[in-house]
């Protein structure tokens, strides 16, 4: 999943711990929650955002602040349980489903049952059917409004339907109202938590096919979570309230305790945090605590009770143009990997509380990661040595002049600056760009015909289920058969035969352990050709408001869960 912006701590999911460990005597799930006496019911949540989300539209959302508002007003197959901590955490649970689902002896078809009278607000205002599941993924193929949503191949005759070969998806099939049947092209380890992604929100047709897909129906939308999208103007303020369809006994998931969300947008890291800290304001999605207040935070007897910064699942890393220009050379590559000021980069960003030195691509809570480092340096700072000698045997014993692509915002100025001065010291010179988000992105990291212009890419990426996860991560960013010239993520246009066939066998595996092995050698593989050079795995800083109870730090949104938290006292 792609960052909403490049963050200014860092970004999404903790170790396997993962319900929020708490930073220097934070309570364990989210501080002052955890003692708060009985939930209360009622109040208003006031969160205030930098950043506006993408689309409500389950069917395009794809920013970690859609994401973390959809927990209000979706529901889907499968989704987390933000009680759950260790590695249980990163295991999806039924939602809508009324238990596990019946699966075949060959792994390819899942069956599963609805809980019945599950309701959409209105004015939809009738049960969710396995029907909904069905439109909800074939509205994604809209020519003129596509999903980015990367996971429908997984069912069989998705690729026909949306090559216009097929008027249905033949893999998914309402067999009545409360049965619906998935089959799969082949085994899929990861399907649950595939299907607990807000791509997967049933959609009802009779009223979702009035509106266009995206932007429009984003004003419109309906869910059958306990709150639902009242009011909205974009890039200002927004306005959840209570699903009065909602029945507290078909959700297992979610009590949704307060009466009502307002979101304030526009409003920037430095006032979010002294609207928090002052009982302003109660949350911030995508803001998070500016890195002169963390080690103030942190040490603060009481403050640190509100305040988490655990690993978030999210990584910073530089691509590598693989196939062009001097980083076509994997000595020149490797030469990156060595100069590298990984301690310089993370003191840049806020320090160890704010993010640790990365040596792998995938990150701490997703199967398959395992602690390795092919181009170790001492304490992380670099070996300029090993890297001139390497650049001497690329052909650039006088060094090398590359292009670079980074963000305008958050931390992208801090890691450039220190890139700079690192890989400068190895005879690396940058002609640096910078670009606003999600410009950098959508009009350039993403572009193949800009690829000479970013030999050297810095991004962000963040896996879009933990645990079983790896597809969202590896599948997206390095498997070699997904280059495209527009919307592309493998911003290096890496292509391995080797990474590709280890990532086939880790979608194919018959089970997590079996996946996991083979994540892992994929992993080593795109490091050995130097794909990458990762730079950080982040941490997110969270701070939350006094009367803010049961604050509980979920990989699963990067956030607190804001359906299950309660205010004391319900008014500011």
């Amino acid at each position: 999943m792609r960052l909403g912006k490049l963050r200014r701590l860092g970004l999404l999911v903790a170790l396997l711990a993962l319900v929020a460990t708490a930073c220097a005597g934070g309570d364990e799930g989210g501080g002052g929650g955890q003692t708060a006496g009985e939930p209360k019911r009622g109040g208003t949540l006031r969160v205030v955002n930098e950043e506006d989300w993408d689309y409500t539209d389950t069917g395009s959302a794809y920013t970690v602040t859609s994401w973390t508002f959809a927990r209000l007003y979706v529901r889907t197959l499968y989704s987390f349980d933000v009680n759950k901590s260790g590695e249980a955490a990163n295991e999806p649970v039924p939602d809508i489903a009324a238990g596990p689902p019946t699966v075949s002896d060959d792994r390819l078809t899942y069956t599963f049952k609805l809980r019945p009278n599950v309701k959409y607000a209105p004015p939809v205002n009738r049960a969710v059917t396995a029907e909904d599941f069905i439109y909800a993924v074939e509205r994604q193929y809209d020519k003129k409004y596509p999903s980015p949503n990367p996971y429908n191949t997984v069912f069989k005759g998705a690729k026909e339907f949306g090559e216009g070969k097929a008027k249905t998806i033949s893999g998914l099939k309402a067999v009545d109202d409360n049965t619906l049947e998935i089959t799969l092209t082949q085994p899929a380890s990861d399907i649950l938590s595939i299907m607990a992604t807000n791509f997967y929100a049933p959609v009802p047709k009779e009223y979702a096919s009035k509106y266009k897909p995206q932007t429009d129906y984003s004003k419109f939308y309906r869910g059958a979570g306990p709150y639902y999208l009242q009011k909205w103007t974009p890039n200002k303020s927004a306005t959840f309230v209570r699903n009065p369809n909602w029945d507290p006994a078909t959700d297992p998931l979610r009590k949704a305790y307060v009466d009502k969300v307002e979101v304030r947008v526009g409003v920037d890291q430095n006032t979010a945090q002294q609207e928090i800290e002052s009982g302003d304001a109660d949350v911030s999605v995508d803001n998070e605590p500016p890195t002169v207040d963390l080690q103030r935070l942190a040490n603060d007897p009481t403050l640190s009770k509100r305040f988490v910064a655990p690993l978030d699942g999210c990584i910073d890393y530089l691509t590598l143009q693989t196939d062009s220009g001097p980083t076509a050379k994997l000595e020149v590559r490797q030469a990156l990997n060595y100069a590298t000021d990984k301690d310089a980069i993370v003191r840049a960003v806020g320090g160890r509380i704010a993010a640790e030195p990365a040596t792998t691509i995938l990150t701490p809570p997703l199967l398959g990661y395992q602690k390795y480092d092919l181009y170790p340096t001492p304490n992380n700072r670099g070996d300029l040595a090993k890297a001139k000698e390497l650049l001497a045997k690329a052909g650039y014993p006088n060094g090398v002049t590359l292009t670079y692509v980074g963000q305008t915002s958050g931390n992208g100025p801090k890691i450039l600056t220190s890139l700079q001065q690192s890989l400068g010291r190895a005879g690396i010179q940058l002609k640096a760009k910078s670009i606003n988000y999600p410009a950098v992105y959508t009009d350039n990291l993403q572009l193949t015909s800009k690829a000479a212009e970013h030999q050297i890419g810095s991004a962000a990426w963040c896996p879009d289920y933990v645990g079983n996860g790896a597809r969202s991560f590896m599948g997206v960013l390095l498997d070699g058969r997904k280059i495209t010239p527009q919307s592309n993520n493998n911003y290096g246009e890496y292509n391995s035969p080797k990474t590709n066939q280890l990532i086939d066998q880790a979608l194919a595996a018959p089970d997590t352990e079996a996946a996991g092995a083979a994540w892992a050698q994929a992993d080593k593989q795109a490091m050995t050709d130097a794909a990458w050079v990762p730079l950080d795995y982040s941490k997110r800083g969270k701070f939350w408001s006094e009367r803010v109870k049961n604050y509980k730090y979920s990989a699963w949104v990067t956030n607190a869960d804001f359906a299950n938290l309660w205010l004391d006292p319900t008014t500011p």
